[in-house]
């Protein structure tokens, strides 16, 4: 969910319930990773069910990936005071 700014990956909502969506669904090979898995508000994800995208018509907002460990240090840090960034960041 930090990935994707706790933000639904179908209709953009933030700040609504959340939970993780198998784009590919498990019971249609779908796996557990970084890939295949998103941010959806409750509502998109029961309006998806067991089905892929494209069969519902639904577009994701952006291809999901693996995460580096600098964005995911950026994003748990997103609070750090500036003196530190330095040290730690190639901004």
């Amino acid at each position: 969910m930090r990935r994707d700014d706790h933000k639904c990956q179908y209709c953009g909502k933030k700040n609504v319930e959340m939970t993780v969506d198998h784009i590919i669904p498990k019971s249609k090979g779908g796996a557990d990773s970084w890939e295949n898995l998103v941010t959806a508000c409750v509502k998109c994800n029961n309006i998806k069910g067991n089905r892929t995208p494209e069969e519902i018509g639904m577009k994701l907002h952006s291809k999901p990936r693996k995460p580096n460990h600098i964005l995911f240090l950026k994003l748990a840090i997103g609070a750090m005071e500036d003196d530190w960034r330095p040290f730690l960041f190639m901004d």
